[in-house]
């Protein structure tokens, strides 16, 4: 992400001074008299309150119920032991989990409350896969959200003041056998980026990758047969996971409205919603909003083909940074 909008910056004549050479996580943007920090793909143009409340997915949710968004019902999960004083005994524990999976049933979706891209967010099928999918994001996170598996298909659009700026629709990845090329082959003409040594050993220990082909005992060096299917498809489709996606040119326009009253109602600048939908083209109201993303980053996008369409988005956003200091 800090390589595209580090891109961006050059192109709008600024220097861009690397501050943590070894991460490439922090630099200084310089022009004529303007001096700005850029952390990661962090996003400045949001003030701090907003940013805050929608890193929070359970409090994003309260709000956006209370202004009649529909959000997938869900529980929290608070890790025992983080609170000393306050009584929160009511959401301790696995029981919020459970009792949501009594009247929901399963599958349900288990995630952190914060985070990014899509980590340790399960699809869990039974008592025991949800307690070890929640317990695992006590490691790492005081809160474990717990929700209903929503249907659809994943929209997201991204915005700056209220302007589009990218949108795509997330696909699940299926592969079809040749009968001559192994699965490494036909994953990397299904997406130029899911290839090489680092993203196979990112994608072993994925439960996308185990339920679907280790399970089968199928590794990368397998051939399929011609005609024989392997599907990737997964209830959680992020991209810097594995899936692929199908940008949005021009969403109709009830649903950029509908895209902006949500960053009106959080007071953010710089933003993108992830929906689901029956399809981009229902109405927008009937949509599920999963979550609001104070940093959008477009950097998975311009590896998959739209590096100049994301370019020109990220442009966009750098010199909305400079103009604001």
């Amino acid at each position: 992400m800090l390589s595209l909008r580090a891109e961006a910056a050059r192109r709008l004549g600024c220097e861009v001074v690397p501050l943590d050479p070894e991460t490439g996580y922090l630099c200084e943007l310089r022009r004529g008299a303007r001096r700005l920090f850029l952390l990661g793909g962090f996003s400045p143009l949001n003030d701090a309150g907003a940013s805050r409340i929608a890193d929070d997915k359970f409090f994003t949710a309260l709000a956006l119920e209370r202004a009649g968004f529909r959000v997938p019902p869900g529980e929290r999960c608070l890790r025992p032991g983080r609170f000393l004083q306050e009584d929160f005994s009511s959401h301790l524990g696995l029981a919020p989990g459970r009792e949501l999976a009594a009247a929901h049933g399963y599958p349900l979706v288990v995630k952190p409350n914060h985070g990014a891209r899509g980590r340790q967010v399960t699809v869990v099928a039974g008592d025991g896969e949800l307690a070890a999918a929640v317990e695992a994001i006590w490691q790492h996170d005081y809160l474990a959200l717990v929700q209903p598996l929503v249907p659809g298909v994943d929209v997201r659009l991204d915005f700056l003041d209220e302007d589009y700026l990218f949108g795509y629709l997330r696909r699940p990845v299926v592969l079809r056998g040749d009968g001559t090329s192994a699965v490494r082959e036909l994953l990397a003409r299904a997406d130029g980026r899911f290839c090489g040594a680092a993203f196979e050993l990112r994608l072993a220990g994925d439960p996308i990758w185990t339920s679907a082909a280790a399970r089968r005992g199928l590794d990368f060096g397998s051939v399929l047969a011609a005609g024989e299917v392997l599907d990737l498809g997964s209830p959680i489709l992020n991209l810097n996971r594995l899936c692929v996606a199908e940008r949005l040119d021009r969403p109709a326009p009830a649903w950029l409205d509908h895209g902006r009253r949500i960053g009106r109602l959080f007071g953010l600048r710089h933003y993108g919603v992830d929906f689901k939908a029956e399809s981009p083209d229902a109405d927008p109201d009937a949509a599920t909003v999963l979550e609001v993303n104070s940093s959008p980053s477009l950097a998975q996008m311009a590896l998959m083909g739209h590096h100049e369409e994301a370019m020109a988005a990220e442009t966009r956003v750098v010199a909305a940074i400079l103009d604001s200091v």
